[in-house]
């Protein structure tokens, strides 16, 4: 069977926005709108999937900005958290990440940027 997108429409949270950029462009299923954090780090971004679901990957589409170290979080109840991906030589552009967990809540925290941008 063909992968289902989970988060297309979630509601997300995040640490911080900087203008426009809204951390629920980045599940809006537009490719030509994005979230951007503060140009500081650690940034994060939450999405809420609404219920516990078998993942088995993770899809990221960054632009010229992107985390060079950032791991990928679950959880099933927004507050214990377990490491299901984490990397610091991360390449940006488009990375299908191999997941394995249930999880309602999903969390991407980027600890070194590769660019100054958020």
């Amino acid at each position: 069977a063909a992968p289902v997108l989970l988060s297309q429409g979630s509601p997300t949270t995040a640490s911080s926005t900087e203008g426009p950029f809204a951390a629920s462009n980045a599940v809006d299923g537009n490719s030509g709108t994005r979230w951007s954090s503060a140009f500081s780090d650690p940034q994060w971004i939450r999405i809420d999937l609404g219920s516990p679901a078998a993942l088995s990957r993770v899809e990221l589409a960054w632009e010229a900005a992107y985390a060079k170290s950032y791991r990928i979080e679950l959880s099933t109840n927004g507050t214990t958290w377990t490491s299901a991906y984490s990397t610091t030589t991360g390449q940006g552009g488009n990375e299908t990440l191999t997941v394995s967990g249930e999880a309602r809540y999903v969390r991407l925290t980027g600890t070194q940027r590769a660019t100054g941008y958020g």
